[in-house]
């Protein structure tokens, strides 16, 4: 079945959505050739350049445009954490769903408020449903999940290894995201310390991604004596993501990720995708991602000695965690979120 979507967002940065849509994209392309999917960004945040190169890195200009505004060809419209139009096309009585992505609890409340015209409200995995309708009870529309997915299954994602890491004699300690309170960046820098006395020249941290002004990395990098064996990255293109997680698998590093809120867990997940040995602090999120598998992974909220010992543990049990890592990414595959995207849409649609 032939289908136009258009998916609207507040601003285009080099954030998780951005990549969950490149990803949709990619998706789309390969398992359901009859979707025309758009992009409409209300505001350019830094990213838009960017995010407009991966569309033709990877091909999929065919498939996927970025638009300015919107019409009413669209078989369907999804507004992903963008009130800014919902009662807009309430108005216009179009038929849409709203997306909630969000980690941060305050940009979740425009829930409350929500129109009925709505045909539903997609969550990226199970367990953040859960949380929603639990938040917001009286959502008259649907909650569905629509899970975020890492392509790793299709060729095309693993296609661009044009970033490669220097040839450092330190195993990198990776933090890939936006250095803020939320995904807590501090953690990290605690337990190094302790991981750093105990095993002295062994490893570096490498940070990748947006800054913050609620912290000023550089200063806490200084003030712990960690400048010379910390490398800070500013915001990679979308298609060098992938490229850069292998480039530290390859290196014998590990991605860490403290985060005290995450509605999926999305950087967590391409590393898993990629083999990456991996720990993450045990948010809900995290938990969902390893399964059975979270006692080994994950250490409790906030506790830096145990995040430096979860580190140690999966850098020496490197070959094992990427067996059970290849289990684990079949859960989080583009044929999955396929197969909730099917069912989403006989909901809304049928």
């Amino acid at each position: 079945m032939n289908t136009k979507i258009c998916f609207a967002y507040p601003w285009a940065t080099f954030g998780g959505c951005e990549r969950v849509f490149i990803n949709r994209a990619m998706a789309f392309k390969k398992y359901l050739p009859g979707v025309q999917v758009d992009f409409l960004f209300l505001s350019d945040g830094g990213g838009l350049k960017s995010f407009s190169a991966a569309l033709k890195k990877y091909n999929l200009e065919d498939v996927a445009s970025v638009v300015h505004s919107l019409d009413d060809s669209y078989d369907l419209l999804s507004l992903v954490d963008c009130p800014q139009l919902l009662w807009k096309l309430s108005a216009a009585n179009q038929r849409y769903i709203v997306e909630c992505h969000t980690g941060y609890d305050e940009n979740r409340q425009y829930l409350s408020t929500l129109p009925g015209e709505c045909r539903a409200v997609a969550a990226p995995s199970a367990r953040f449903r859960e949380l929603l309708s639990k938040e917001f009870p009286t959502v008259q529309a649907p909650i569905l999940e629509l899970a975020n997915f890492v392509p790793w299954d299709i060729d095309e994602y693993q296609a661009d290894k044009d970033v490669f890491l220097p040839e450092w004699t330190r195993r990198p300690i990776l933090f890939f995201g936006r250095m803020d309170k939320l995904k807590d960046p501090i953690s990290l820098l605690d337990a190094f310390e302790l991981i750093e006395r105990r095993r002295q020249g062994e490893f570096m941290l490498l940070f990748c991604g947006p800054k913050s002004i609620e912290i000023d990395i550089e200063r806490e990098i200084a003030n712990r004596g960690l400048s010379g064996i910390s490398v800070l990255l500013p915001p990679i293109p979308f298609h060098a993501a992938s490229t850069l997680i292998d480039s530290v698998r390859r290196a014998g590093g590990v991605f860490v990720s403290p985060s005290w809120g995450e509605s999926f867990g999305l950087s967590a997940a391409e590393a898993i995708s990629s083999l990456l040995p991996s720990a993450l602090s045990n948010i809900d999120a995290h938990l969902d991602l390893f399964r059975d598998f979270s006692d080994l992974y994950t250490f409790p909220l906030g506790d830096v000695s145990a995040l430096a010992c979860r580190i140690e543990y999966v850098i020496d049990n490197h070959s094992y965690t990427q067996d059970v890592f290849r289990k684990l990414r079949v859960d989080f595959s583009a044929n999955r979120f396929v197969r909730d995207w099917e069912c989403l849409l006989n909901e809304v649609m049928g």
